[in-house]
């Protein structure tokens, strides 16, 4: 299913706007101003890190995906839906009696965290920014893939694809009302809801200029207008507080935006502060939990638990490994499913059967033979394709893509979802979409 034409090739009516300026600009204009983008996306290190030799410009098709508002609502009423189950279940699993996942499988989860016990992060909030997976099945419905919970990235890229593709290509938005938001002054009233005062002092925790994602914490860092750290500027000192060093002298810090996962590696003793209620972390610790690709399995049923509501958008049917029939039925059927690993992300651990030689799906069925906790299957989805412009050849291309939408939920229990998301695009004759895994990205707009 291609979002951008209709299946007898002609376009649908919500691009034809689009579709009718760049005929207009014509293929050595359209060459042109991909440059112009291009050039400004270097220029601003637009970049994410494949690995510690090569960070590479983020790969960006500049013609944008439109989302009709009619659609986006139910997206984002689903997502609040969402984000807001997975948060009661996380209070009750830490602070009280969860009944919805069975209890080995909770316990065998790699970033359930035990010593959190009894412990209630500030205004109860586990999850302050989450970011989830959806793909487009045609007709306006989209599933669910997966749930990012310990340090979603890509919100900046959603932004800065939007913001360059706009300013290389004005033309693009005429004839569209695209719906705003504002992420500053969404993040800034979490950050005092969560710290009981109108103006907290607040750092981003990096993971120093070399990790990955460096140039969404330094956008985000002159977004927010809140200091970019690595952790050798904080420390733990009088009373257990947290203070961060400064040419100007230190400063007590309330709370840490954190986006890195192993705190005691990076500030020693921030962990203990954050136990003993002397500084708030976004996101909080014991998050991960509910990254586990197993736990998905069981969101329907905490949104019935903690909602009383039935889930507003679906989820890939999924298999439980452990169960023996479940088993039997995934090793008969590997050349038509998705297998994952429990623990991964960012496309590491994703294995696309159907994509896979026989040899490599062998190797894969013995491996979950052995070990089929480690594991969980999915359908392969047939999910919707877009058009992307190929600068060498000058024409359009179709290429599969996801959505990855990101909310951000207060210290009120509100929940906000900026409109559009990360439209991730795959490789050509691929269905990964990841940035890690050598996908693009595309501006994406809600319209109205």
């Amino acid at each position: 299913m291609n979002e951008f034409l209709t299946a007898d090739g002609s376009v649908k009516p919500v691009y034809r706007n689009l579709m009718n300026t760049m005929e207009g600009l014509g293929v050595e204009e359209l060459r042109r101003r991909w440059g112009v983008a291009n050039s400004r996306a270097a220029l601003d290190a637009f970049t994410f890190m494949l690995d510690p030799r090569e960070f590479r410009t983020v790969p960006t098709d500049w013609v944008p995906r439109l989302i009709p508002e009619a659609d986006w609502d139910v997206i984002s009423r689903g997502v609040a839906q969402r984000l807001t189950a997975i948060n009661g279940f996380l209070l009750d699993l830490y602070c009280g009696e969860q009944e919805v996942v069975p209890a080995d499988v909770m316990y065998s989860c790699q970033h359930y965290n035990p010593e959190l016990q009894d412990f209630r992060p500030a205004q109860d909030v586990f999850v302050h920014i989450y970011g989830i997976d959806l793909v487009h099945m045609g007709e306006g419905r989209y599933v669910i893939l997966e749930d990012n919970l310990r340090i979603p990235s890509g919100i900046t890229y959603q932004m800065k694809s939007m913001e360059i593709g706009m300013a290389a290509l004005p033309e693009m938005t005429e004839g569209y009302d695209i719906l705003p938001y504002d992420i500053r002054a969404t993040y800034h009233e979490m950050f005092a809801s969560l710290c009981d005062r109108p103006d907290p002092v607040c750092v981003l925790l990096t993971d120093s200029k070399f990790g990955s994602a460096f140039f969404e914490h330094r956008y985000l860092s002159e977004l927010l207008g809140i200091p970019l750290v690595e952790g050798s500027d904080l420390y733990v000192g009088a009373e257990g507080r947290v203070w961060c060093r400064a040419m100007d002298g230190d400063f007590e810090v309330d709370l840490v935006y954190r986006r890195v996962e192993d705190l005691e590696l990076f500030v020693p003793g921030l962990t203990e502060a954050y136990l003993n209620h002397k500084v708030v972390l976004v996101n909080a610790m014991g998050t991960g939990a509910c990254d586990d690709k197993l736990v998905f399995l069981w969101v329907p049923e905490m949104i019935e638990r903690y909602l009383g509501e039935k889930a507003i958008l679906d989820q890939a049917k999924s298999y439980d490994l452990r169960d023996p029939a479940n088993r039997e039925y995934v090793l008969q059927n590997l050349d038509s499913l998705v297998l994952k690993t429990r623990q991964g992300y960012g496309g590491l651990g994703v294995f696309i059967l159907p994509d896979l030689d026989k040899g490599y799906r062998g190797r894969l069925a013995q491996q979950l033979i052995e070990q089929p906790q480690v594991f969980i299957a999915q359908e392969t989805l047939d999910f919707s394709r877009h058009l992307v412009f190929d600068e060498l050849s000058g024409e359009f291309e179709e290429r599969y893509v996801d959505l990855r939408v990101f909310a951000v939920q207060n210290g009120y229990g509100e929940v906000t979802v900026f409109p559009g998301g990360l439209t991730r695009v795959s490789e050509a004759n691929s269905r990964v979409t990841n940035n890690s895994s050598g996908g693009s990205c595309k501006p994406s707009w809600v319209v109205r």
